[in-house]
């Protein structure tokens, strides 16, 4: 919190000596969280039934369906491309941060499906049921594999895509006691494995499935990266969390939070993703 308050009394040209940091912290604290700017509503389009997002490099968005399907849209709404399988199922979970590959999750049929940048099926199939007992989140890792979060006997799993077999397992309770496991979302970064937990915590391990250290914030919905940042929301607030040096910096307020399930952070906007609309600020 000490570079919080620093941060924010330089931006006001002020010098405070570092031992008077102290005195002003919560003063400063306070400031920073009621300064924030009321974000811009530039854009808004219906959707149908939005189950994950999550978006490429070129801040096209992906969105996906209780039927199973995905929908590409532009920055502005315009619908690109669709994909429409046979499952009629959810797709739980969607991923194109690594590749040009979009990766699926079909939670309640326990499979996977991959696609190309234009939505056609690449792979589809079923995890294993001798070594997975039932996952609930899954991560496309950069090396083309899949982290899995197995409920059973929660522990995260690093699944060969290729050759069908375990490379890493991390039983967590082992490693972290006095938490309930039952996890939001997992997401890989830069070789750093995000478990989002029930309780709005965030448990960080490497990409090799060791614990590295839980963070200090408390995310009230799903989260993305742009860059070296993690943004999410808390509270009002729409953060940016550096993952290196732990600096947090306020994007904006909103006047509604409510219904809010993914934040993605993509070509200098925000997107904030419901049910059933896109909302686009800056």
């Amino acid at each position: 919190m000490e570079s919080l308050a620093i941060m924010r009394c330089k931006s006001r040209n002020l010098l405070i000596k570092p031992g008077l940091v102290f005195v002003f912290l919560s003063i400063f604290t306070s400031i920073y969280y009621a300064s924030g700017q009321e974000l811009k509503l530039l854009n808004e389009w219906p959707v149908n039934d939005v189950v994950d997002a999550t978006s490429d490099f070129s801040g096209n968005l992906y969105l996906s369906n209780h039927q199973g399907g995905i929908s590409k849209y532009d920055m502005n709404g315009v619908l690109q491309i669709s994909y429409s399988g046979n499952k009629n199922s959810p797709l739980y979970s969607i991923d194109v941060s690594h590749t040009s590959k979009i990766f699926g999750f079909f939670r309640d049929l326990q499979s996977y499906l991959i696609l190309d940048r234009f939505l056609n099926p690449l792979n589809e199939a079923i995890l294993d049921p001798s070594f997975v007992g039932y996952a609930t989140e899954t991560a496309y890792s950069a090396d083309n594999n899949l982290w899995i979060f197995d409920q059973s006997d929660q522990s995260i799993k690093k699944i060969s895509l290729l050759n069908n077999t375990v490379i890493t397992s991390s039983a967590i309770p082992l490693i972290i006691a006095d938490e309930e496991w039952d996890l939001k979302q997992i997401e890989e970064y830069q070789n750093r494995l995000y478990l989002y937990n029930s309780s709005n915590d965030i448990y960080v391990f490497d990409n090799l499935g060791t614990y590295i250290r839980k963070l200090d914030v408390n995310p009230d919905c799903k989260i993305c990266f742009n860059d070296n940042n993690m943004v999410f929301i808390q509270g009002t607030q729409i953060l940016l969390y550096n993952v290196y040096n732990n600096e947090i910096n306020e994007l904006g307020t909103l006047n509604n939070t409510n219904e809010i399930l993914k934040v993605i952070s993509a070509n200098n906007f925000i997107y904030l993703i419901h049910r059933n609309k896109i909302s686009v600020y800056e």
